[in-house]
């Protein structure tokens, strides 16, 4: 398809490969067109953004899966230290404090996980 969507959910990995209080990063695409998302897991809740700091555009994680602050409070872009809240993705600082991560639909079924459409750049 033009728009990048695929014709069905596409799989992203088994609910359980998500650590308990932590995340999971996959990119898609290539060059232009490659974009990142993350998962964060909290109990049995999964929450996605788009891996991308609404301050730069940079990807929130300087080493691979390393999404949340020490605490496992928050979600920390590693290059400005803004600190974004899991629930909604909403800055609460940082330089692009008061801006949300952009929020991806995910759809989970049964154990696993699926990327619901392809997210425009």
């Amino acid at each position: 398809m033009s728009d990048g969507a695929p014709a069905r959910p596409e799989f992203l990995c088994r609910f359980a490969d998500v650590p308990e209080g932590g995340g999971r990063g996959f990119w898609f695409g290539a060059d232009t067109a490659r974009f990142g998302v993350f998962v964060i897991r909290q109990g049995d809740v999964v929450r996605a953004y788009a891996n991308s700091c609404p301050h730069r555009g940079t990807p929130l994680d300087w080493l691979p899966e390393r999404f949340l602050d020490r605490d496992g409070r928050h979600i920390l872009c590693a290059t400005h230290g803004a600190l974004f809240r899991i629930a909604d993705g909403f800055c609460v600082s940082g330089p692009c404090a008061g801006s949300h991560l952009r929020p991806v639909e995910i759809l989970r079924r049964g154990a696993r996980l699926f990327l619901a459409a392809r997210q425009p750049g």
